[in-house]
Formats: structure tokens, C-alpha cells, sequence
């Protein structure tokens, strides 16, 4: 009891026993176990964080922006991967469950990862999705402006003359690919252009569904394919590059390339790509802050849906004729 009142940083200890107690932990390389102590309290002092591809940066920055505020707050955080896969993302649920976790967050697969978040509600654990939206789930949510980030990169190729706009989206089941579809044909009514089904190309949010995208594309009879391109995220977008330059096609020259996410390393190497960045690590501070308010007592509060505005940032590839510049 006494030791436990040491660990525990109890008043009721006598300084000359904290000392001796202190120095036979150091001694012996001692260390408390959590899990025990979690089971006694209720809790363990850790959140779960599931993300769609971890290789992406834009969902390591978030990953980072999670750990700085759980750190801070006395948290640990476990990450899984699920690959865009809702079969693997249910059963990194089923065993962080498992391992009492206190809450999570989480960038769903798709729509039938409401499945699975309903589950996480039955067993009463706290959770908050981030960047996706999934219908009918009323947890709190951080997400980007998906729809108004699509009309910006759209608008912005039109004002440079550009009519044919093609869009590699992500899958439509997932709520992002459904919003920049959605901005994206907006922009277009909004000019007086006709939404030409044959230049939307559906793939994965992945490097290989870029290139796939951008083949089909091309494979589109010369007068019918399109002089610029919205991609519905950075790999996507280097995929797409990468088919272009494959088929000795120049970009911007011959085709127009913009899309979602900046490739920060790589933009700074080579101010490349046209983007609107969104603030990856801001989505992983302000959801951890959400769920940390939730585990603290906040369950009457209703459903709150943080929603953070994209960046514009215009580079080579759009084919404007000026400076690199920043356009909120």
C-alpha cells in the first residue's frame, strides 16, 4: 500500500519512506503497470487512431496533430492501418476493443464502415471520425471543405481557359469523393460547361488508381480528351503525372494537372503541383481535442462537425504563367 501511495503521488507518505521507496524503484528498473491500474480505474489512458493509408502524408500529419495532444493530456495512442479495406478496419476494431481502449478516431473506408461504428456505439466507446463523413452517424466529426475544395481547383482552371476538365475521384462510397464530384460539377454548371460523364474516371484513393485513371483518359479519342485535370488526392495526382509522362505527354503543356493535399517534402524540392492543402495536423489536433472533451464528462453536448477551410496554392502544373503564390 505504501509503494502504491508513492506511485500514486499520495500526500499521506512521510518523506523519508517516498525517498526510500523512490530508490528502491530506480534500483530495481520498476515500472507500474498501466493496464491493471486502468482496469481499476476504468480506464486506461489510451485512444485508438485508424487511419485509410498511413503511407499517405496527409494522413501522417494527422497522425502526428493526434499524438501531440493525446502526449500532452497523458496519452498513449495505438494506429492501425486499413488500407481503404472496411473488413480489415473491423477487426482493428474488434481488437483495440479488446484491449480497452478509451476512445477513438477514425478516417473510415466507406459507407459500410457504418457497421462498424455502430458496434463501437453498442459498446459504448467514444469515438470521432476524421475527413470522412459516414451517413446516419451522429459522432462528432472533423472534416475538410471537400466540396468547396473541388469548385476552387475547378474554377481555377477554367479562369485559365481550360473547358474539357477531367476528375480522377476517389471511390463514391467514401463522403470525400462524393463532395469533390460535387464541387467539381457545380463548378463547371456554375460556367456554363457541360458535365461530360466520360472525363469523370472513379479509382482508388492510390498512387496505381492515378495512373489507371489517367489511361482511361487517354485511351478517349484526341478531340475528346481533356487539357487539364482534377485529381481527388496527392497520390492520385502523382499517379496521373507519372501515366502522363509514360505516354510523353507534358504537363502543363499538353495536359493540366491539379489536385487535393500537398506533398510538402516534395513541394519544397520542386514546386510542382498546383494543390489545395488542407491542414492535416489541424484535423488531428482538433479531433483528439473533441474526443479528450467527451472521455472528460462532455456526452450531453450534441454532435459537432468541425469543418476546415482548404488553401488554394498555385504551382507549375496548373500551367498559369506566374510567380508561385498562395490564395486563401
Amino acid at each position: 500500500m505504501t509503494v502504491s501511495r508513492v506511485i500514486n503521488n499520495h500526500a499521506r507518505v512521510a518523506s523519508a519512506t517516498r525517498v526510500r521507496v523512490e530508490q528502491a524503484i530506480t534500483e530495481l528498473g520498476y515500472v507500474p503497470n498501466a493496464l491493471a491500474r486502468g482496469l481499476i480505474q476504468g480506464r486506461t489512458r489510451t485512444i485508438a487512431l485508424i487511419v485509410s493509408d498511413i503511407s499517405n502524408p496527409f494522413f501522417t500529419q494527422i497522425a502526428r496533430g493526434v499524438e501531440d495532444v493525446a502526449q500532452r493530456n497523458g496519452y498513449a495512442v495505438t494506429l492501425g492501418n486499413s488500407d481503404e479495406s472496411t473488413e480489415k478496419e473491423r477487426l482493428y476494431v474488434n481488437a483495440m476493443l479488446s484491449n480497452r481502449i478509451d476512445g477513438l478516431l477514425i478516417a473510415a473506408a466507406g459507407s459500410d464502415s457504418r457497421k462498424t461504428l455502430d458496434f463501437i456505439s453498442q459498446r459504448n466507446t467514444r469515438f470521432v471520425l476524421i475527413d470522412r463523413d459516414v451517413e446516419g452517424i451522429q459522432a462528432d466529426a472533423v472534416v475538410g471543405d471537400s466540396i468547396g475544395g473541388a469548385r476552387i481547383l475547378t474554377e481555377h482552371l477554367i479562369r485559365l481557359g481550360h473547358r474539357r476538365i477531367g476528375l480522377v475521384t476517389g471511390p463514391l462510397d467514401v463522403s470525400t469523393a462524393r463532395d469533390r464530384l460535387q464541387g467539381y460539377q457545380e463548378a463547371l454548371r456554375t460556367h456554363s460547361i457541360e458535365v461530360d460523364h466520360t472525363l469523370v474516371v472513379e479509382s482508388d484513393y492510390k498512387r496505381q488508381g492515378g495512373f489507371r485513371a489517367a489511361h482511361q483518359l487517354l485511351a478517349l479519342p484526341s478531340g475528346q480528351r481533356p487539357s487539364a485535370v482534377v485529381a481527388s488526392n496527392n497520390f492520385m495526382g502523382v499517379g496521373l503525372i507519372e501515366a502522363l509522362r509514360e505516354a510523353r505527354l507534358k504537363v502543363p503543356d499538353d495536359i493540366a494537372v491539379v489536385c487535393f493535399d500537398d506533398l510538402e517534402l516534395a513541394s519544397a524540392l520542386d514546386p510542382f503541383l498546383t494543390v489545395v492543402a488542407q491542414p492535416a495536423r489541424t484535423f488531428g489536433t482538433v479531433a483528439t481535442q473533441l474526443l479528450l472533451e467527451r472521455l472528460g464528462g462532455a456526452e450531453s453536448l450534441p454532435r459537432r462537425k468541425i469543418v476546415l477551410p482548404p488553401e488554394l496554392i498555385v504551382r507549375v502544373s496548373c500551367g498559369a504563367r506566374l510567380p508561385v503564390e498562395t490564395f486563401s
